[in-house]
């Protein structure tokens, strides 16, 4: 790539996190000519992040550590894979549309292979405290008893390392009544267990959605609560409103926001997502929410699903740490994650390179319009408005909005600041992006018939995958016309053509 910086002395940096975010930034270290010292500790065996199940196929929700990885055995990405990819690594010709888990895995393990970033690895070097004392970080590894000291930390832990579980009146109780159970989705594998029961899946995020779907198949009765859904036609799952309530009688009962009660549910899996956990970092003040009216508090600030202030969502203002010491990769969600990355990385490296870069005065002008812009939208969005703020934060803003075309836009003021123009947006991609759920619908359909792995199956090129994707868009179309055609109004009901 050729480096457009000016680094006056060798640096070394600390990377936590050997998923996507952390692999992401050393392919980006390499190509650019500097001489610094790299480390990356990951605290398993091997790379992936959550991406790498290892050897928990089925973990049991009633032991008290986490599974390794909440992927589920059905799981298909949400993108198709000419958006995920990373830049300029394509997946191989003829993977599926929509992979499974091991098919991302593997390409991440490619990845790593092809660009020759394993050098920089320490396999099962758990990080358990990092530290910014004199001027450096000082960084002390589970088992080791030396700490060592580096000039700059990324924090690439990634997104799922401690999920969340809402606070819903009785639910505690309701679960502790023999013959109930009540597990967070990072458990879930597959549905045989719930064959025979009713179940009661609780978000609606994609994988409040699949489990859903795939425990309709099973289960005597299958419900999924979210507070909106999309188009269905399928009466199974029944769709239900967020719970407010639950009671731990006989029949346990589900209350609902809209008054509406269900009974006899035996199982209850929270899909209710992930908080933000940096168990390591002890600059990072757990709490709720900044405490007012310090705009700019003293230390960063984790809410469970925001870190703050970070400029650009990747480096810190604060008096404790300064803005050019550490990074933070991959915060920003419902993205296209994996190039995203990659620009993140690169602006962090540009930083990191030439502290002078940075223009403080200029991203505190943005956290203080952001702030506003966030604050306003969470008031008229009702509920709790603390947890609303922080739950935009990473996601929508005037400045940076995580929707359809404005992360691009975002991923690509990173780039030009780092100089890596070769990577900018595709002109296509924001408005197949806004397509990915009808994508990954149809692709569905067509892997059922048949037809997809002849749509995939000589897609090499950048324009091939983009032709596939016209494809399935088109058939889309059809489809939808085909079904209009075979039903006719006839008053208020609709009558069928055969």
């Amino acid at each position: 790539m050729g480096s457009v910086f000016t680094s006056q002395r060798q640096k070394r940096v600390a990377v936590v996190g050997g998923g996507p975010a952390g692999l992401a930034f050393l392919r980006v270290f390499k190509e650019f000519d500097l001489d610094w010292e790299v480390v990356l500790f990951e605290a398993r065996d091997e790379i992936g992040g959550v991406w790498y199940r290892g050897d928990d196929a089925q973990p049991d929700p009633g032991r008290s550590k986490l599974p390794a990885s909440p992927i589920y055995n059905s799981l298909t990405t949400t993108l198709p894979v000419n958006m995920m990819a990373f830049h300029d690594y394509r997946f191989p010709p003829g993977t599926a549309l929509f992979p499974q888990a091991p098919v991302v895995q593997q390409y991440l393990l490619d990845f790593a292979d092809d660009f020759d970033i394993r050098k920089f690895i320490q396999f099962r070097s758990r990080v358990e405290e990092a530290s910014w004392r004199d001027g450096a970080w000082n960084i002390r590894v589970a088992g080791q008893s030396k700490v060592q000291r580096f000039d700059h930390l990324v924090v690439a832990n990634g997104h799922y390392n401690k999920p969340y579980e809402p606070n819903i009146s009785g639910l505690r109780d309701w679960g502790a009544v023999r013959g109930r159970e009540v597990m967070h989705s990072t458990w879930y594998r597959e549905p045989s267990p719930y064959a025979g029961k009713r179940v009661l899946v609780v978000g609606g995020g994609s994988s409040g959605r699949d489990l859903s779907n795939e425990i309709a198949q099973v289960a005597l009765e299958t419900y999924h609560s979210a507070k909106e859904f999309g188009r269905n036609d399928n009466p199974n799952p029944k769709q239900r409103p967020a719970p407010t309530r639950f009671e731990a009688g006989r029949n346990g009962k589900v209350i609902y926001t809209d008054g509406s009660i269900d009974e006899g549910v035996d199982v209850v899996i929270l899909a209710t997502g992930y908080e933000i956990s940096v168990p390591f970092l002890s600059h990072l003040i757990a709490q709720p929410q900044p405490p007012t009216p310090h705009e700019f508090p003293p230390h960063l600030w984790n809410s469970g699903v925001h870190i703050y202030p970070l400029a650009q969502h990747v480096l810190p203002i604060s008096d404790a740490l300064p803005p050019t010491s550490v990074a933070f990769i991959g915060l920003p969600t419902h993205v296209a994650p994996f190039p995203l990355f990659e620009a993140q990385a690169a602006a962090a490296v540009r930083v990191f390179a030439n502290p002078q870069t940075f223009r403080i005065e200029e991203e505190k002008d943005r956290i203080r319009a952001r702030n506003k812009q966030v604050r306003d939208t969470a008031r008229g969005a009702g509920g709790d408005e603390l947890r609303t703020v922080g739950r935009l934060w990473h996601r929508i803003s005037d400045v940076a909005r995580f929707e359809s075309a404005a992360q691009f836009e975002y991923r690509d003021e990173l780039l030009r600041f780092a100089g890596v123009t070769k990577w900018l947006t595709d002109a296509w991609l924001p408005a197949m992006y806004a397509q990915k759920v009808v994508l990954r619908e149809e692709w569905a359909d067509a892997a059922r018939s048949g037809e997809g792995e002849e749509l995939v199956r000589d897609a090499t090129t950048k324009d091939d995958w983009y032709r596939v994707l016209l494809k399935l868009l088109d058939r889309a179309e059809r489809r939808r016309r085909d079904a209009e055609e075979h039903v006719e109004p006839a008053g208020n009901h609709a009558v069928y053509r055969l």
